[in-house]
């Protein structure tokens, strides 16, 4: 609304645009206190949604702790990296083995090729797989629903014959109907719709098959029409293959490998293949071959050259008769502990961020500032006042000491059965609130006795904190979750819409309640106005009848 113009005390003298400011100072009081108790209102707010982002964190650290292998993590080593390697598992056990030879590694069963084009001639890359003598692929689509012109997809190729089925896959008879070469389309002669159901089959590129497994099916391995010798070799590169091609344009050689080592892996071709590729009896593929190693005195034989043994992923790199490889694996302490201490430094902090809110100091002769006390500061004096203003928000605060409680309790329940009495509950490794409560249910770390418990039983302090009715773990989750959900219902979550929390209802309230005596105010004010303007007038008429009576009366001297 924009403000009138106004020009007061003309005829009286008085400044009244004063006396009404100072008058309406005193009306707006109910107003500036519902604007700090809105203002107080949210600051409480913000207070409760930062502590819930602090409880879904430690949530979240709860959750991606509870994975094994931030219990089970191993450290492994191998005396001679060049020739064997190893990583071990989460279940590997502290052990450690001798590789004492490998007398042969495993390979994969290899043929080379020469192919040749219609005419004899070495192919090249740009080749055309049409010119070779390849299978032909077959394509059959199915109509779905009737229609008087069928047009098919993918295009058969020119000079493709098309066929027809009913179906029940009876032939239909090539003089009823008609295949358009330039269009795609098929028509019936009679003109009547092609009838749904209908089958078309028509050759549409070309294939070859190959088998890597002994009695296996065979794969087959499709080109388009217009595909070229390079084409097909990214074809058989394909991850359906089995194989692995590589083609040398000088020498026209293709080499294909197959992918699994092994003397059960092979590489075997269809008889239409064989005769594309120039194979014949003789040519055989280079048979693969089994690892054969000693492992602690045992001889073991393997189909590949990556093995598992006591839970450790062995890697066989080269072939030696003598000089044995020691691979050993032990429980990588310094990183479980490290996993586990990252979340009691989390936890630590969302408690002493509690702490502080509930043990904050309230001011409560520092209320929230008015926009006119605001103009009368400097940017630094009210960054001073509304620091003690905002202080203790949530002093005392039931849900917030509720939430922390509940956590305390946690970690001091938290128990787990087995045979190891002196590993049962969490401080018996290393992990206690305390005797201090004034710490607000912080967690004392014992380094030394937690390293300890980790090297004697991972799999114990594993329990303790991942068991689904016992472990601390689930349990802190759900007590994160559940105090989040209530102070989510009071404060909401960040972006929520005002109706969906309490504290945005009411302050939804009070912004009624501020229009409301916003525009009481400005009625107010124009009748303080309307009053001094009567009065001005009043005044008029009064110096006007003076003024007159004093002519009157001058003029009769």
């Amino acid at each position: 609304m924009t403000t009138p113009i106004r020009f007061g005390g003309l005829a009286s003298g008085i400044d009244t645009d004063t006396i009404i400011k100072q008058l309406m100072q005193a009306e707006r009081m109910p107003v500036d206190k519902l604007e700090q108790k809105k203002q107080t209102t949210e600051w409480k707010r913000d207070a409760y949604r930062e502590i819930n982002r602090s409880l879904m964190t430690l949530r979240n650290s709860a959750v991606d702790l509870m994975f094994s292998r931030n219990f089970y993590a191993k450290t492994s080593s191998s005396s001679d990296e060049s020739r064997v390697s190893v990583v071990a598992g989460p279940s590997s056990g502290n052990t450690a083995i001798r590789i004492e030879s490998v007398s042969q590694l495993a390979t994969a069963a290899t043929q080379v090729v020469e192919p040749k084009d219609k005419n004899g001639v070495a192919v090249t890359k740009t080749t055309k797989v049409a010119d070779m003598n390849l299978q032909s692929t077959t394509q059959e689509i199915t109509l779905s629903t009737a229609t008087k012109e069928w047009t098919l997809s993918p295009k058969p190729r020119v000079g493709a014959t098309v066929a027809l089925k009913d179906g029940t896959n009876t032939p239909i008879d090539a003089s009823s109907y008609t295949y358009d070469e330039s269009t795609g389309k098929v028509t019936m002669n009679d003109g009547s719709d092609v009838p749904a159901g209908f089958k078309a089959s028509y050759t549409s590129g070309y294939q070859i098959q190959i088998r890597s497994v002994e009695g296996g099916d065979f794969q087959t391995i499709k080109v388009a029409e217009d595909a070229t010798m390079e084409n097909l070799v990214t074809a058989l590169n394909g991850k359906e293959s089995g194989v692995s091609a590589f083609f040398e344009p000088i020498s026209g050689k293709l080499s294909i490998t197959q992918k699994q080592t092994g003397e059960n892996a092979i590489i075997e071709f269809d008889a239409t293949t064989k005769a594309a590729f120039g194979i014949d009896a003789a040519d055989l593929p280079k048979a693969g071959t089994d690892a054969s190693f000693m492992v602690n005195g045992i001889a073991m034989t393997q189909s590949s050259n990556t093995v598992t043994i006591d839970n450790m992923t062995v890697t066989l790199k080269s072939e030696f008769a003598s000089g044995a490889v020691t691979l050993s694996a032990a429980t990588d302490t310094q990183k479980v502990f490290d996993n586990i201490k990252g979340f009691v430094d989390k936890y630590n902090e969302t408690i002493d961020l509690m702490n502080k809110k509930v043990r904050e100091e309230r001011f409560r002769s520092f209320a929230p500032l008015t926009q006119a006390q605001r103009d009368e500061l400097s940017d630094d004096e009210i960054k001073k006042w509304e620091e003690k203003a905002m202080s203790g928000m949530l002093r005392g605060d039931t849900i917030v000491r509720s939430a922390m409680d509940t956590m305390r309790n946690k970690w001091s329940s938290t128990t787990s059965s087995t045979n190891e009495t002196e590993m049962r509950q969490l401080f018996q490794i290393g992990l206690s609130t305390g005797a201090d409560f004034t710490n607000g249910g912080k967690i004392e770390l014992n380094e030394e006795k937690l390293k300890a418990a980790i090297e004697k039983d991972p799999d114990q302090v594993y329990q303790l904190f991942t068991n689904a009715e016992t472990g601390l773990l689930p349990q802190i989750r759900d007590a994160a979750t559940n105090s989040r959900s209530s102070i989510t219902r009071i404060a909401g979550a960040d972006g929520s819409g005002a109706p969906t929390y309490s504290m945005g209802r009411e302050m939804t309230q009070i912004d009624t309640r501020i229009k409301r005596l916003n525009d009481l105010l400005v009625d107010k004010e124009n009748a303080y106005y309307r009053r001094f303007a009567a009065m001005e007038t009043a005044m008029n008429q009064a110096n006007s009848q003076a003024a007159s009576l004093q002519q009157f009366l001058g003029g009769g001297m």
